[in-house]
């Protein structure tokens, strides 16, 4: 009786295939991250690897890592990068690999956005204000030495750029004084502690509204204290 050969098992293989690419803004600040999210689908029986690069105007722009994808499972490849490119549009062309980094063993998927640069300051006023060196009381009483009539306080507050543009802040005393702080420049993605002084004198308690304000007059601020001379 003839022998039979036994048939040969299917080799197992990962087959991987990709789905819409993750929605997300389509202007960012300069220096801000952005995050591209492409879901990944293995189809085949065999665990499967996929990554994701972006290019412009056929260079590489930023590489992701490598992302293991089991089989009959889908993953989000994902691809967190910092905006270090130039001010303006920019062409992008996002693309999805298998295989490891930086150019994997075959391309799965390929589309196209419009990425905007912008430099755009984001200001905001950080915690209270310290006045005369206290911070977070609203009632004060200012010593006057002998043989002055005034006494000089200074007041600090943290201003805050979130953006990547450069920004301008100045704090304002509005109420029994009226007193207007210097424009301060706060470049992007920095703290500046902004400073204003104003001369006490020997009166009764006086209200006085501090605020923090940009430099198109939006109040980005306000604290209200009271003070007398003694």
């Amino acid at each position: 009786m003839p022998m039979t050969t036994p048939t040969r098992r299917a080799q197992r293989r990962a087959q991987l295939t990709p789905g819409r690419l993750g929605q997300f803004t389509k202007t960012k600040d300069v220096g801000a991250p952005i995050d591209f999210i492409w879901p990944c689908t293995n189809v085949g029986d065999a665990e499967g690897v996929g990554f994701i690069k972006v290019l412009e105007s056929g260079i590489a722009v930023w590489v992701g890592p490598p992302f293991p994808v089991p089989a009959k499972q889908t993953v989000g490849l994902t691809l967190h990068q910092t905006i270090d490119l130039p001010l303006g549009v920019h062409n992008m062309a996002p693309q999805m690999h298998e295989g490891f980094p930086p150019d994997g063993i075959g391309l799965i998927a390929a589309d196209t956005l419009a990425l905007t640069v912008v430099s755009m300051p984001v200001l905001s006023a950080v915690g209270l204000p310290s006045i005369n060196g206290i911070t977070g009381e609203t009632v004060f009483v200012f010593p006057i030495p002998a043989g002055q009539a005034t006494v000089a306080v200074p007041i600090s507050w943290n201003c805050q750029n979130s953006g990547g543009g450069a920004g301008q802040a100045r704090l304002r005393l509005a109420g029994f004084l009226k007193i207007t702080g210097t424009l301060v420049t706060i470049p992007g993605f920095s703290t500046v502690t902004l400073l204003l002084v104003f001369n006490a004198s020997f009166v009764n308690f006086q209200n006085q509204i501090l605020t923090m304000e940009d430099q198109t007059g939006a109040i980005l601020g306000t604290y209200a204290f009271s003070w007398k001379g003694g």
